[in-house]
């Protein structure tokens, strides 16, 4: 141990003596730890609802889309299939149609519905995958093949989100009307009304999925737009979802000899704007939460500004001793770390208190119809309680200087003779 922590522990331990000191250093060392104690709860909070996003938006999306420029549709693509799923890391490939239609519900008081979406015709095995829409289910099942309707026609099978099923009065069994209208339509000529039964119902939590997003098969798709062997484009699955965008640079160049008018894009170049957000909304949070951290190190100046008052004789002593001023300084600063080491422990205790408390039991519950979660969620991360700990630390030690150069220019025979 340093000649300046000895010194420095022994003045911390001789406070306990001095009522106001005590009482002055235990309020600084409750602010530093609930400042620490906010940041860390508020980091973990970012993550959690950060990590809950990607989930979702990793589940719902397709890691790679591959498609023409405008989405004009693609012709004989069964050699494109065959060339994307042999590149590496790929793990699946499936045609798909997307394209934008309204439905049409009867409401149980016989008024009828309609809403806007975006139609998506899609294999129904790539689409039962677990990691995908299936995981969200929450009544029905993913089944869009031919059933029998009350008219004994076979109409195809639809799955819905469940702010779309509420809107249209629907549930499992419904009859909805589908009206998708080719690109190529002419302008005068109403497309017609396709019937379908909807057989599953979903719920991921984002509104833009569950209220304007149906699901039909990829046949049914391409009879609705009167496109024999025709496709939007291709859905690729990736071992690592987080390396699209690196699989997506390799696929373009692969590309781009056979098939220069096919572009992959991931769903990281996609969703760019949202993590921008999310980085934003976390660093904007830590910024202002660093007040508290710093208005506590005001304490830290006021506590080692009254030890320095209260042991001029003592530094009057050790420099008549031989102590240099640079020595003495580092004293004070050495007694500002140890009180905001005492803070960051306790911020770091109480802080990874709460979260695992929320994590394990959730007492903060959430509205399921407001939010997509029903509580708060919370990931704790190592490197966050470490950045919060040693900013903290840092901010202490800056505080630290301003009483510590005061007790450096001390003449030694003036704090001799203070009393």
């Amino acid at each position: 141990m340093s000649f300046e922590t000895f010194v420095a522990l022994r003045h911390l331990k001789s406070i306990r003596s001095r009522r106001r000191v005590i009482i002055t250093t235990l309020i600084g060392i409750i602010g530093v730890g609930l400042g620490v104690a906010a940041l860390v709860i508020t980091l973990s909070v970012m993550n959690g609802y950060a990590g809950m996003i990607w989930d979702r938006q990793v589940s719902m999306n397709p890691h790679i889309t591959v498609r023409k420029p405008y989405s004009e549709r693609i012709s004989n693509y069964e050699n494109v299939l065959t060339l994307l799923s042999a590149q590496p890391s790929v793990v699946s490939v499936a045609p798909f149609i997307e394209s934008q239609g309204y439905v049409l519900g009867r409401t149980t008081s016989a008024v009828t519905v309609t809403s806007g979406v975006l139609v998506r015709g899609v294999d129904e095995l790539h689409l039962s995958e677990p990691g995908g829409i299936s995981d969200y289910m929450v009544s029905g099942q993913i089944d869009l093949a031919t059933h029998k309707a009350s008219s004994n026609r076979a109409v195809y099978g639809m799955t819905i989100g469940r702010h779309l099923a509420e809107k249209l009065d629907a549930t499992i069994g419904s009859d909805i009307r589908l009206l998708v209208a080719p690109k190529d339509a002419p302008m005068d000529q109403l497309p017609p009304l396709r019937r379908y039964v909807v057989t599953g119902i979903f719920d991921t939590g984002f509104y833009e999925f569950d209220a304007g997003l149906v699901f039909v098969s990829l046949a049914a798709a391409q009879r609705d737009l009167k496109w024999k062997n025709w496709i939007t484009g291709m859905h690729l699955k990736l071992e690592d979802p987080f390396h699209a965008d690196r699989v997506s640079v390799d696929l373009r160049s692969n590309l781009a000899m056979t098939y220069p008018n096919l572009f992959p894009t991931s769903w990281m170049y996609a969703q760019g704007n949202l993590y921008a957000w999310i980085l934003l909304q976390k660093w904007a949070s830590f910024i202002v939460l660093s007040l508290i951290v710093v208005v506590a190190g005001f304490n830290i100046v006021s506590i080692l500004t009254m030890i320095v008052m209260e042991r001029r004789r003592e530094i009057g002593v050790l420099k008549t001793l031989g102590a240099t001023p640079k020595r003495i300084g580092r004293i004070f600063i050495r007694e500002g770390i140890l009180i905001g080491g005492c803070g960051v422990l306790l911020g770091d205790i109480l802080g990874f208190g709460v979260c695992w408390i929320q994590k394990v039991y959730a007492p903060i519950t959430l509205s399921g119809d407001v939010y997509f979660i029903n509580a708060l969620p919370v990931a704790m991360s190592g490197s966050d309680f470490v950045m919060t700990s040693a900013l903290a630390l840092l901010l202490c030690a800056f505080f630290a200087l301003f009483p510590s150069r005061r007790a450096a220019r001390l003449v030694p025979v003036d704090a001799i003779r203070y009393e």
